[in-house]
């Protein structure tokens, strides 16, 4: 059976639905049975033109730094992605009994179009102030003199 999705704005205690006639048809039209029904926060999830900036310029360009500072064992774009990921993404754990804190890197498919904005900043900020090398902002030309 194929996902309804449908979008709402709540203003003081009152939710609007937009397009309610079609949700109302498309419940109506719904064979006998038991259903769930679930309500979550609308957030806007990263697009694949930040993806694309991150994996095809932003990480490239941060694993040759790394390997002109001394870093030769980087082999991969993945290692880079795994690397920042764990300096730039991370999330902390409480444990509740002790207290002891600990860091796990967060999941990408989690990040709001802002937090990749973030996350991508904070990779060209280290890029040029480690290695000395600017990432150029996205959708930005380059040309190289050969």
């Amino acid at each position: 059976m194929k996902k309804l999705v449908y979008k709402a704005r709540k203003e003081g205690d009152v939710f609007h639905i937009i397009n309610r006639k079609v949700m109302e048809e498309d419940l109506r039209s719904l064979p006998k049975g038991n259903y769930t029904l679930t309500v979550e926060k609308y957030r806007k999830n990263k697009s694949t033109s930040q993806l694309g900036y991150l994996f095809g310029a932003v990480y490239p360009m941060f694993l040759q730094a790394a390997i002109d500072a001394g870093w030769d064992q980087l082999t991969s774009v993945t290692e880079v992605d795994a690397w920042c990921k764990s300096m730039f993404a991370n999330r902390e754990i409480v444990n509740r009994d002790t207290a002891e804190i600990i860091k796990v890197p967060a999941f990408k498919r989690e990040m709001t179009t802002t937090d990749m904005m973030v996350y991508i900043n904070q990779v060209r900020d280290h890029c040029a102030e480690y290695f000395n090398v600017h990432i150029p902002e996205p959708e930005t030309q380059l040309t190289m003199k050969l």
